[in-house]
């Protein structure tokens, strides 16, 4: 009597297309800490050297909403993983992950590339932050959406929790 075959995958083998959850997002935080640092330290140097004279809160005042609750959001994901073991087998797609970190970096390039064309434009420095809105807005929409279910999932490869 022939003995059966061992099948070569588990019910809970994660699918060949993801990665680890922990992975992703330790890689979309690096992503982001580094760009904010980058971009607050830029405009904290901006602000002590004197460039926006008596109008630097009113930079701050557009900069912080732009990247705070998303920093906020994975600070306190990663901060409750830390503290709650995360289930194990978690796994995402890879391409939701390439999604979610070319969409985080294309958003802070750009809020990047309106600090630094801010000199070589006509534009008053607000009236252009203000402006940008218009395009970051949305972008966010996008990007805190991504960014938020691979912060927040729980699920596993056997299914949810």
């Amino acid at each position: 009597m022939a003995e059966p075959v061992a099948s070569t995958t588990s019910p809970l083998q994660p699918p060949a297309d993801s990665v680890p959850l922990a992975h992703a997002r330790s890689r979309l935080a690096v992503v982001w800490l580094t760009s904010a640092a980058l971009i607050f330290g830029l405009l904290i140097l901006q602000s002590l050297l004197g460039k926006y004279d008596n109008r630097a809160q009113q930079v701050w005042s557009w900069v912080l909403p732009t990247m705070m609750p998303t920093l906020t959001l994975m600070l306190t994901a990663l901060g409750a993983d830390a503290l709650n073991a995360e289930p194990a087998g978690s796994h995402v797609k890879k391409s939701f992950v390439r999604i979610a970190f070319w969409l985080s970096l294309a958003y802070l390039c750009l809020i990047l590339l309106t600090i630094l064309i801010e000199p070589f434009v006509a534009t008053e420095s607000l009236d252009l932050f203000n402006l940008s809105n218009l395009w970051l807005g949305p972008f966010q929409g996008l990007v805190a959406s991504t960014i938020g279910l691979v912060f927040l999932s729980k699920r596993s490869p056997a299914g949810p929790d």
